[in-house]
């Protein structure tokens, strides 16, 4: 049974200024820069949009000891960010993730709006992962590592902002 979680961030700058970013391919392209061939960009749903996938992979020695003993070899695994234009001081996307290696499902809506001088991110999702016995806890981790994500996302906008 999938585990739901909500989160929400505080990031704080005006939400048009982050949602600008977030829909800039070089932002994107400047937090791949290391490693590009790790993310792809799609433009085509119009003006003050786009979908930013990453993928990765993942050493199932680098994995918590719970997850290592169901997963054998590498963990390769997908996140894909999708914007929607600005609408008044309000945008709604939606964040993806899989793997292979763990059959794991991730499905957020966010919503990026305007709360007084600076932007509100929140998350409403749900992790799946349809493992018998131990699937229920790895939706656990699966949900911290989805907060901290979230965390990671609002300190590269504001370091964005900061130094442009």
């Amino acid at each position: 049974m999938a585990k739901r979680f909500e989160y929400s961030e505080d990031i704080g700058y005006p939400v048009d200024r982050v949602h600008a970013t977030l829909t800039d391919p070089v932002f994107w392209r400047h937090r791949f820069e290391e490693a590009p061939e790790k993310l792809t960009l799609d433009e085509s749903g119009g003006p003050g949009t786009l979908t930013a996938t990453m993928r990765d992979s993942i050493s199932a020695s680098s994995l918590p000891g719970l997850v290592r003993k169901v997963v054998s070899g590498e963990l390769r695994v997908e996140r894909a960010d999708e914007w929607g234009p600005l609408d008044g001081n309000r945008a709604d996307g939606r964040i993806r993730g899989s793997s292979t290696g763990i059959p794991v499902r991730i499905e957020c809506a966010s919503v990026l709006r305007a709360s007084g001088e600076g932007s509100v991110l929140e998350l409403i999702g749900s992790v799946e992962v349809k493992i018998p016995l131990v699937g229920g806890q790895i939706e656990s981790l699966i949900k911290k590592l989805v907060r901290d994500m979230v965390g990671q996302d609002r300190d590269a906008v504001e370091k964005w902002l900061g130094d442009s």
